[in-house]
């Protein structure tokens, strides 16, 4: 009865597409961004009657052929490697379906660009090693792509901060005497200093780092 009452969402995941395959199925502009976002990492196959420009600039394997629904299953046991996930991304709703279907019974995940499927590729904004990922579910791509915009001068901001405290986590765990918990309460202790913010935004990364360790409990000149 829980489950029934349990409005259904969709859990945020990172996942390591290395060594994984993909498969795409349409070669329209859609089809093109979503092999641009996988073959960052992942092994892609694209199959499509026709392919939109811009193609020749991804890496990734092309399949020119006309695809019919009842050939779907033969497709992608085809395909080599570890089928992780199938993008149906043609303008026939049918094929769409059958391409779904077949991923599903092949263990892969589908990410339809049709309707919610079992995955959605959110917006990402992006900056050094911070990752944003941004997703209405849906139903609105267009306000995730204005909340990436406005997020991404942010995360610019931000991230030299991650890399000092990376550093600085490395140099706690070296403070024998600190538990865990001092070693966080000093972390915080620098994210919240104003001084070494405007270090980091002038640019004065060691000035930043010699005022962190202040403010952290360690002499700089150690």
């Amino acid at each position: 009865m829980r489950s029934e009452q349990r409005e259904h969402h969709m859990l945020p995941l990172f996942h390591d597409f290395e060594g994984k395959t993909v498969v795409i199925v349409g070669g329209g502009r859609v089809a093109l961004r979503k092999a641009r976002t996988y073959t960052i990492e992942a092994d892609v196959t694209v199959v499509a009657d026709a392919f939109a420009d811009g193609f020749d600039e991804v890496d990734c394997e092309r399949r020119r052929r006309r695809l019919e629904p009842d050939e779907a299953d033969e497709l992608l046991a085809s395909v080599e490697g570890d089928l992780f996930l199938v993008i149906p991304a043609t303008d026939d709703r049918t094929l769409n379906d059958a391409i779904a279907r077949a991923g599903r019974e092949a263990g892969a995940l589908v990410n339809r660009v049709d309707e919610r499927g079992d995955t959605v590729t959110p917006a990402r904004a992006e900056s050094g090693t911070l990752t944003v990922a941004i997703s209405t579910g849906g139903e609105s791509p267009a306000v995730a792509r204005h909340l990436r915009r406005e997020i991404e001068p942010l995360l610019e901001r931000t991230e030299p901060m991650g890399r000092l405290q990376a550093d600085l986590r490395e140099q706690l765990a070296e403070e024998s005497d600190l538990s865990a918990d001092q070693r966080r309460q000093a972390l915080r202790r620098v994210i919240d200093d104003d001084g070494v913010w405007r270090a980091l935004e002038d640019g004065r990364y060691e000035d930043a780092r010699d005022r962190a360790l202040e403010v952290a409990g360690i002499d700089p000149s150690e």
